[in-house]
């Protein structure tokens, strides 16, 4: 993965986040549109819950690169990696990524529910989760964040990329593969051994959002 690229477009994003403050007052306005008036720590809270959110996507792939390299079946998710990547380093896609942070939600969120999407179908064959922790809850708090009818189109692009042939091809073996290296046994590459209701807990039920 070309992931330097993407850290430094992370930091980036944060060094305009803190000019700009454009996630806070998405914030905020997602609170308020739900009756909530929010408080400065419990808005900070949110905000580093959405930093650790895209900065979880890279580290995934990372985990899952080095995890397949282990077993000489780097090729076999090759096709799963370059897709996110790709998206990751343009630019200009749904939400431009000069916007700061709020320009690399849509990078994450595309990121998250591809691979949640892969874990369910893995689940579905195994009865086993494929990773440490899953998204699910996480994505549905960004998708109100990113808001319609961008949230719409990324959920239309994840479903275009499961069904593209550079990843229909090998998506069978990409699932057996992914099977097959218990990462739902280790920490989270962000959160450690945290359950996720602790994490929605402390930085998202705050805002009364779910």
């Amino acid at each position: 993965m070309k992931n330097e690229r993407i850290q430094a477009l992370i930091a980036e994003g944060k060094v305009i986040e803190r000019q700009t403050g454009m996630l806070r007052q998405t914030v905020i306005n997602l609170a308020n549109g739900n009756g909530r008036r929010v408080t400065e720590l419990e808005v900070q809270k949110v905000i580093n819950f959405v930093s650790e959110y895209i900065e979880h996507a890279p580290a995934l792939m990372t985990l899952i690169e080095d995890a397949t390299a282990n077993y000489d079946e780097r090729e076999n998710v090759r096709p799963i990696l370059e897709a996110t990547e790709e998206y990751f380093l343009t630019a200009e896609d749904i939400i431009p990524d000069r916007l700061g942070l709020v320009g690399l939600l849509d990078d994450a969120y595309l990121t998250h529910s591809l691979m949640q999407a892969i874990s369910d179908r893995v689940k579905s064959h195994t009865g086993k989760s494929l990773l440490p922790m899953e998204p699910h809850a996480d994505n549905a708090f960004i998708r109100r964040l990113i808001g319609e009818p961008f949230a719409s189109i990324l959920d239309e692009q994840v479903a275009a990329t499961l069904a593209g042939p550079s990843l229909q091809e090998n998506i069978h073996e990409i699932t057996i593969v992914l099977s097959q290296l218990n990462l739902a046994s280790g920490p989270d590459p962000i959160w450690g051994y945290a359950l996720v209701s602790g994490i929605s807990d402390a930085r998202i039920d705050a805002l009364g959002v779910f």
